[in-house]
């Protein structure tokens, strides 16, 4: 009995040790380590198969910036943001075309900052706008009166140069210019249901008056849009999520 059960391992054996050899030569062939990656708080034109935006990051050793044509499972990037992350990096045994020869993975984010949108050039105002176009931008602040659920949004529309919201019970609807730090209302008009009550009615008076026609300078922190004339801010909006029903 003995003698079968050794004779039935003999032949076991060569297929283990090839099994073990091969999962063995895997394990070497895509060992990851873990670095630190910076993600800078926009992103940049690249190409690959087709044209594309990347993130752009910087490695331990990189002097600047770096297009990164990869994802990182478990990371979800937001734009305005600059992050430093731990990552596992594992090298691919098959590269497909076109494709990074590493995929990595998120262990950790150890910082996230806020870094506020600059305009003093065409890219960032590009970004900056590109941001803008992305949400609903709800009033929270008008003539240094704070906004308690204001009803009265913006959303901006920059492929038509068209503008709509609500003012406070009517819906409004318009056009607006933009460069790279002004925005231009033109050609604004309303809805004409009535207001139920006096605070609604003063609100959407208040709130037409001040975007009707007018040009303001504007910047954008920490998830608001801030539009100023003389140097003093008279609206504020809050970031909130588009509907795309909105976007007309």
């Amino acid at each position: 009995m003995e003698t079968i059960y050794n004779s039935k391992i003999k032949k076991l054996m060569p297929g283990a040790i090839l099994a073990l050899f091969l999962l063995f030569g895997s394990f070497i062939s895509a060992k990851a380590d873990v670095i630190r990656l910076q993600v800078k708080e926009e992103t940049a034109n690249c190409t690959g198969v087709a044209p594309q935006t990347c993130m752009l990051v910087k490695y331990k050793s990189s002097k600047d910036w770096e297009l990164f044509y990869s994802g990182i499972q478990g990371f979800k990037y937001i734009p305005g943001y600059r992050y430093t992350l731990s990552v596992q990096r594992t090298k691919r045994k098959n590269v497909p075309a076109d494709a990074s020869t590493y995929t990595y993975k998120l262990i950790k984010v150890i910082k996230k900052e806020k870094v506020a949108v600059k305009m003093d050039d065409q890219n960032n105002a590009e970004y900056a706008w590109a941001f803008i176009a992305k949400h609903r931008w709800n009033l929270i602040q008008l003539n240094n009166k704070t906004q308690e659920n204001s009803p009265a949004f913006l959303v901006f529309d920059i492929t038509t140069g068209r503008v709509n919201g609500n003012s406070g019970c009517n819906s409004i609807f318009g056009s607006f210019e933009h460069t790279a730090n002004t925005i231009s209302f033109k050609q604004l008009a309303s809805t004409m249901m009535a207001c139920l009550d006096d605070k609604s009615n003063q609100l959407e008076r208040e709130f037409s008056q001040a975007i009707t026609g007018k040009t303001f300078t504007f910047d954008i922190a920490d998830q608001t849009l801030n539009l100023y004339q003389d140097g003093k801010i008279v609206l504020m909006f809050g970031m909130a999520p588009l509907d795309q029903s909105q976007k007309r």
